[in-house]
């Protein structure tokens, strides 16, 4: 008996003050799983289907009153039939997008991609991309941090 596909949400949002986007990451395949997406140029959720395992969960949040003002959350997650369970977690809290120059590219798609004020989310450029191992290794490496933030020092 084979395993049967799991549902899992993440989900976009684009407004006057706010930006979010949370997207679903192979590990083993090292792209963003292609989900569907379900909703208006504004907002909305993408839909994934997948077999129970071990994925990364790419979250992007803006915010023009926080400060940083933005943040992408790294997670490792265990999907199985009932439930997420969140294995490790990472924030980056950042001002400028140049600190994702020195990080993984996946960080740094994940921001070019998500949406501004009213503009949607276009992410078939980002479902079809496929990383290198070396950049998924990256990726994972980042895991050990709890946290890093833009112009603090970290040993």
């Amino acid at each position: 008996m084979s395993e049967e596909l799991v549902e899992y949400r993440g989900y976009y949002s684009g407004t006057t003050n706010k930006s979010t986007l949370k997207l679903l990451y192979s590990i083993k395949n090292r792209k963003f799983i292609k989900g569907y997406v379900k909703g208006d140029r504004v907002s909305g959720y993408i839909a994934y289907r997948v077999y129970p395992g071990t994925y990364l969960v790419l979250d992007y949040f803006y915010w023009n009153k926080a400060d940083p003002p933005h943040s992408i959350t790294l997670s490792l997650i265990k999907i199985d039939k009932d439930k997420a369970e969140k294995l490790k977690t990472t924030e980056i809290k950042f001002y400028t997008r140049a600190i994702l120059d020195s990080l993984p590219p996946q960080l740094h798609d994940l921001y070019k991609e998500a949406p501004g004020y009213h503009t949607g989310v276009f992410l078939s450029k980002l479902f079809q991309k496929q990383y290198t191992e070396e950049e998924n290794m990256a990726l994972l490496q980042l895991l050990e941090k709890q946290e890093i933030v833009e112009g603090e020092e970290h040993e």
